[in-house]
C-alpha cells in the first residue's frame, strides 16, 4: 500500500485469522510445558531431562523457522501458514502411541518443525496488510495468540490430563488445530505483491542480512528473552508446586494469569510503541527486560506461607516481562528490512532466538537440579540483563 492510499479495512479479519493460527500452535507448543508435572510423573524425569524435553521441540523450531520464512517469502504466507497449523494438528495425536522418553525425544522434534511455520509467516502477513503507523500494535495483538494459547492450555490441560490423562487431553488440541489450518486455508487471502511494496527498507538477500551487526545485536536479545520466557513456563508450575506447595491446578491458574498478562503486555505495549514512543521499540523492550530482570529476583524469594496474592503478582509480572517483547521485535524487524523479505529476516533472527530456547530450560533445570531453584532463577534474572548494551546501541533505522 502507498503512503497516500486507505489501509484496507479487511485487514483487520485477517488479523484475526492469522492470530487464531497463531493461538492453535501455541496451544501445542506452550501446552506441553504445562503437562510437565504428569510427563515427569509418569516417566521419572529429572529437572534437567525435563529441561531437555521440553527444549526439543524448539530444536525442531530452530532447524525449520529459517526454511519457513523463505518459503513464506517465495510460495506465500496462506500456504505455509494453513498447511503448517494442519500439519501441526496431525502430528501432535502420534502422542497417543509414543509412551517412552526417547520416543517423545523425537516426536516433540518433528513436532517442532511445523510449528516453525507459524511466526514467520504470520508475521509476514502483518507487514504486508498494515502500514508502519500500525504494525507494532497490529504485530502486538497477533503475537498475543502465543501467550493466550499458553493460558488456554495452563487453564485446561492440567486439569483434563489429571482426570483423563495428558496425552488424550493434548490430543484435543491437535484435533481443533487441524480445523484452525483448514480455516486459514479457506478464507485467509494475500495481499497485492504491489501495494507490500510500499517504500520499506529495499529488499536485501540472506548474506547481507547476516553480515549486519545491528541484526546480531538484535537476535541476542530475542534468543536471551526467548529463552527466559521458557524457563518461567517450563518450571514455574514445579517451583510453585513443589518449592511454595500450591497444588497443580492452583499452580496451572497462576501461569495462565501470568500469561495472560504477557498476552495484554503485547497489546498494550505495541500502543505504547506506536503512541507514546512515535514508532520506536528499542526503549519499550529495554524496559521490558529490567521489568523480566526484577520479578525473576523477586520469584527466588517465594516461599511456602507467602500471601497466595503476593505470589500471583510476582509470577504475573514475570510473564509480563518476559513475555510481552515479541510483537515489539517482530515490528522492529519488519520494519527496517521491507515486507517483501520480512519472511527470511524474522527467520533468520527467530533462528536465533530458539537457539536460547533450546540452551537456557536445560541449562536452567541443572542449575536447579545442582544447587536449587532460587539459584536457577537469580540466574535467569541476571542472563536478561546481558544484551541490553548491544539492544541500546542498535539504530531503529538501520537494524
Amino acid at each position: 500500500m502507498t503512503p497516500s492510499s486507505p489501509p484496507p479495512p479487511r485487514r483487520w479479519f485477517y488479523l484475526f485469522i492469522t492470530t487464531l493460527a497463531q493461538t492453535a500452535l501455541a496451544t501445542i507448543h506452550m501446552g506441553i510445558p504445562t503437562l510437565v508435572p504428569l510427563i515427569q510423573k509418569e516417566l521419572s524425569l529429572n529437572l534437567t531431562e525435563v529441561g531437555i524435553l521440553v527444549s526439543m521441540i524448539n530444536v525442531g523450531v530452530v532447524a525449520a523457522v529459517l526454511a519457513a520464512g523463505k518459503a513464506a517469502d517465495r510460495y506465500g504466507e496462506r500456504r505455509i501458514i494453513g498447511y503448517g497449523t494442519a500439519a501441526c494438528g496431525v502430528l501432535v495425536l502420534a502422542v497417543l502411541f509414543t509412551r517412552t522418553f526417547p520416543g517423545l525425544l523425537v516426536l516433540f522434534l518433528l513436532l517442532g518443525l511445523p510449528i516453525a511455520t507459524g511466526t514467520p509467516a504470520g508475521s509476514k502477513a502483518i507487514a504486508g496488510w498494515f502500514p508502519d503507523r500500525e504494525r507494532g500494535t497490529a504485530m502486538g495483538i497477533r503475537q498475543t495468540g502465543i501467550p493466550l494459547g499458553g493460558t488456554i492450555a495452563a487453564l485446561t490441560l492440567p486439569s483434563l490430563g489429571l482426570v483423563h490423562g495428558w496425552r488424550p487431553a493434548l490430543s484435543v488440541v491437535g484435533l481443533i488445530t487441524v480445523v484452525t489450518g483448514v480455516l486459514v486455508l479457506l478464507f485467509y487471502r494475500e495481499p497485492e505483491r504491489a501495494r507490500i511494496a510500499d517504500g520499506a527498507a529495499p529488499a536485501v538477500g540472506l548474506k547481507e542480512l547476516i553480515r549486519r551487526g545491528d541484526i546480531w545485536a538484535g537476535a541476542f536479545y530475542a534468543a536471551v528473552l526467548a529463552g527466559c520466557q521458557w524457563c518461567y513456563i517450563s518450571y514455574i508450575e514445579l517451583y510453585l508446586t513443589e518449592d511454595v506447595l500450591f497444588s497443580l491446578v492452583f499452580a496451572a491458574a497462576l501461569l495462565a494469569v501470568g500469561q495472560a498478562c504477557g498476552g495484554a503486555g503485547r497489546i498494550g505495549f505495541g500502543i505504547v510503541s506506536d503512541r507514546l514512543f512515535y514508532g520506536r521499540r528499542v526503549p519499550v523492550l529495554m524496559m521490558l527486560a529490567l521489568l523480566g530482570t526484577v520479578a525473576g529476583i523477586g520469584t527466588a524469594f517465594l516461599s511456602p506461607g507467602m500471601p497466595w496474592w503476593l505470589v500471583a503478582v510476582v509470577v504475573s509480572l514475570l510473564g509480563l516481562g518476559t513475555m510481552s517483547w515479541q510483537g515489539l521485535y517482530l515490528a522492529l524487524v519488519a520494519k527496517v528490512v521491507g515486507t517483501r523479505v520480512a519472511g527470511v529476516a524474522i527467520g533468520l533472527t527467530n533462528t536465533v532466538a530458539f537457539a536460547g530456547v533450546v540452551l537456557l530450560p536445560p541449562a536452567f533445570g541443572f542449575i536447579a537440579d545442582y544447587t536449587s531453584y532460587e539459584m536457577a532463577w537469580v540466574a535467569m534474572a541476571m542472563a536478561i540483563v546481558v544484551p541490553l548494551p548491544f539492544l541500546w546501541r542498535v539504530r531503529e533505522n538501520a537494524l
